[in-house]
């Protein structure tokens, strides 16, 4: 049986922005390999694999580098109820599969959405955040979190950070 759509409404002016930015990052990717074929000439073959490689080691791995860069630990919801609970709210609001859960031990307020698509999507707080804010606080942010997941930013996100993980 097919899933219902998300009720994140589409937005199609984002989805334009979100397609020029993939062409323009996409441009960056040919102008960057350039300019590497123009300073190790001969070696193209070589660079072509070595690139295309971490570009897809960076995209298929995108999830587990974000949550191991901001010290993040997946909970279940034995050890995190409040969290899971407000999570499971939004899914069952929004009409989309549940995320996996993490927390990063951390002061900062902060809270970040990484993965591929939904089905590999993690949505982290930090503690700093969960003790700052105020459960309908709380649910907002997790929302806007949630809505990066529906609307596909974190792919988006992860293709953009290439260059710089590369360098």
């Amino acid at each position: 049986m097919p899933r219902a759509r998300s009720r994140y409404a589409p937005d199609r002016g984002l989805t334009g922005r979100m397609v020029t930015t993939m062409f323009l990052i996409g441009l960056l990717y040919v102008v960057f390999v350039g300019v590497l074929l123009a300073a190790l000439r001969g070696s193209w073959p070589i660079i072509l694999i070595i690139t295309g490689g971490l570009f897809i080691a960076q995209f298929w791995f995108s999830d587990r580098i974000a949550a191991y860069g901001m010290g993040a630990r997946e909970v279940t919801p034995e050890q995190a109820p409040e969290l899971h609970g407000t999570i499971d709210r939004i899914c069952a609001l929004a009409d989309m599969p549940k995320p996996k859960v993490a927390i990063a031990e951390s002061d900062v307020p902060n809270a970040f959405a990484t993965g591929r698509s939904e089905k590999t999507a993690l949505v982290c707080a930090t503690t700093g955040l969960l003790r700052r804010l105020e459960p309908e606080e709380l649910e907002g942010v997790l929302a806007h979190e949630m809505s990066h997941v529906a609307h596909r930013d974190v792919a988006v996100m992860t293709i953009a950070s290439f260059l710089g993980v590369l360098a």
